[in-house]
């Protein structure tokens, strides 16, 4: 990445302005200086305006799949307030039929509860003789409490009403009040008959606003067949417009020139010289600039394709910096590792592979992230397979449940590592060796970026110095603390000297960090245990028998092993980028770098 300035009479500003629009090569910087900068272009303020209008009516119509239509910003203008106000009044028709939907479910639930008891909507209504409850009931405590004949009780689905003499209301009150559960408020409604054929009526004039809305939707869709090509084509043709007309407040300004820095790459400049001069007659000056001091090219991610979608992973944390190891490399090393290994189950690899593509054909936008955790899923698969282990099943290997169910012994013969279950102390350990190696690569990946911006001498000192008082500990634990004191005493004395006492105070966190990755031991004994609950409380259910033990045992062992892969995914996910970010990443990944955005450019 190379810095440049570009030079030249506001005359060809406009035309320097579209090529390298065009280009898509220069991250343009913004100016801060003594001479003034330009000024937006005089038709950015109503262009932004429109496309403001544009958006929030695309916002608005339904999703189609319309192919980009060419037309003309006169034509949209013209068109626009026209297609505003019909998607506004079937927005209002469309709200209006369903808060009266609303309306109808509040008064089906009331009617539904009394079917069945005979009453009309107009024996529900009060007079100034009789009184009305509705509500649950105990009726035959009620029945013993009540001193009067004055009432008669109707009996509904769920609800019962009574209806009473205003002249003995306080006694009746008094008894409902001491023998009711809940009272339910009888709604306002035109309908007449009784509670069941209102609730069918209700239940019709629903239907029939449903329809409504079915065709008010089917108005916008319209709407949105015709207008959605033509729209985005005009969103996409005003939001280059208006960044070439806004690019001029970067740039710094005389009464007649210009001069605009920014960066590209190392490789492009030539290209980009040739197409400015022929733009502007040769009259453009473009020239490789110094760079100041502290001053950081932006970056660029140069991966190949098997890492590009690891670089998503990287940036949630931050940018890297220029002359910084990319981590995305580490990540599809190791990331998809450490999830396989932790979940190890062929099944649940199969589930999780299925989530994450849908994952990323429902949300384009995290697409990049989905195949880096389809990555993972293959791994799982791996492991799965390489342990033996289908949805908590044994599936290979001499206690092969899978051979036992289908008779096929070929199922036993397949070798496999070790089962998880029986072989706990194995995953302990590998999971502690796990941590002691990935801890020391990231010192190694620090080391390197310390050569690289400062030399040997501070790399030793700052990041060789850890592996030193490492080397001291396995001594003093293998041989005897007479060998192993002394390299750590020097290892302690280079970590001082190259890294002062913020690290003499991190030493205790080395011993934290490594022990931080025996919560893939924990995952790993989590995953084997939530699988083996879901298949025994299947099998508990088909051990029942007949048809219902059929149907729920399946239901568990269907539903519980869905909601496992989900549980499975977050604690995969959420540990094993943990374990990168906090315990790996601290020992070289400074990040904070500027990500190189050129001009013209879209975001993906």
């Amino acid at each position: 990445m190379t810095k440049i300035s570009v030079t030249g009479s506001k005359k060809y500003l406009d035309r320097v302005i579209d090529e390298l629009h065009d280009l898509e090569l220069m991250d343009i910087d913004q100016y801060e200086g003594e001479f003034d900068t330009g000024e937006p272009n005089e038709e950015a303020e109503k262009l932004s305006e429109l496309l403001v209008d544009i958006r929030s009516v695309l916002s608005k119509l339904p999703e189609t799949e319309p192919e980009k239509e060419t037309t003309t910003i006169q034509a949209i203008q013209e068109n626009l307030p026209e297609i505003t106000d019909e998607l506004d009044g079937h927005e209002a028709q469309e709200e209006q039929l369903k808060r009266q939907i609303e309306g109808i479910k509040e008064q089906k639930k009331f009617f539904k509860k009394l079917r069945g008891s005979g009453l009309t909507a107009e024996d529900l209504k009060e007079s100034e003789t009789l009184n009305v409850f509705t509500g649950r009931l105990d009726k035959d405590s009620f029945l013993k409490e009540i001193r009067n004949d004055r009432f008669e009780i109707f009996e509904g689905d769920s609800a019962t009403a009574v209806i009473y003499s205003e002249k003995y209301a306080e006694q009746t009150e008094q008894a409902i009040q001491n023998n009711s559960k809940k009272q339910f408020t009888v709604p306002d409604t035109e309908l007449h008959g009784t509670c069941e054929n209102i609730y069918n009526n209700l239940e019709q004039k629903r239907d029939q606003l449903e329809t409504q809305i079915e065709s008010v939707e089917s108005q916008k869709r319209e709407l949105a067949e015709k207008w959605s090509g033509k729209l985005n084509y005009i969103e996409d043709f005003l939001t280059q417009k208006i960044e070439k007309a806004e690019a001029p407040i970067n740039f710094a300004t005389t009464d007649r020139t210009f001069m605009a820095w920014g960066w590209i790459p190392e490789e492009k400049f030539e290209i980009l010289e040739e197409r400015l001069a022929e733009a502007s007659e040769g009259k453009i000056h473009v020239q490789r600039e110094e760079l100041e001091e502290d001053e950081e090219p932006p970056v660029k991610h140069e991966n190949n394709r098997a890492v590009q979608p690891f670089e998503s992973l990287t940036d949630l944390v931050s940018v890297p910096r220029y002359n910084e190891l990319d981590p995305s490399v580490v990540l599809l090393l190791t990331f998809p590792l450490f999830f396989g290994f932790m979940i190890g189950d062929a099944g649940y690899g199969l589930t999780t592979l299925a989530v994450f593509y849908a994952g990323a054909k429902m949300f384009p936008k995290g697409k990049e992230i989905f195949h880096s955790l389809m990555y993972a899923s293959v791994a799982t698969i791996i492991f799965g397979l390489a342990f033996g282990d289908a949805f908590g099943y044994v599936i290979f290997g001499h206690h092969s449940e899978l051979a036992a169910a289908t008779g096929i012994q070929l199922f036993e013969q397949i070798p496999i590592l070790w089962h998880r279950a029986e072989h706990l102390g194995q995953v302990f350990t590998i999971s502690a060796l796990i941590g002691l190696v990935h801890v020391n690569l990231g010192y190694g990946i620090g080391f390197y970026n310390e050569y690289i911006k400062h030399g040997l001498k501070e790399a030793f000192l700052e990041k060789g110095s850890w592996y030193v008082l490492q080397a001291g500990a396995a001594l003093a634990f293998l041989v005897s603390p007479t060998a192993g004191l002394p390299v750590m005493i020097l290892g302690f004395l280079l970590i001082f000297l190259g890294e002062g006492v913020e690290g003499m105070v991190e030493i205790p966190s080395l011993l934290a960090n490594i022990l931080s990755y025996l919560r893939i031991f924990g995952v790993s004994v989590a995953a084997v245990a939530l699988a083996a609950v879901v298949n025994s409380i299947a099998s508990t259910a088909y051990g029942a028998g007949g048809l219902v033990g059929i149907v729920l045992g399946t239901l568990i062992l269907v539903g519980g092993h869905i909601f496992n892969t989900f549980i499975k995914i977050m604690e995969g996910f959420l540990q094993g980028i943990r374990l990168h970010y906090v315990e790996m990443f601290g020992k070289f990944y400074e990040g904070g770098g500027k990500k190189y955005a050129p001009f013209g450019a879209q975001e993906p």
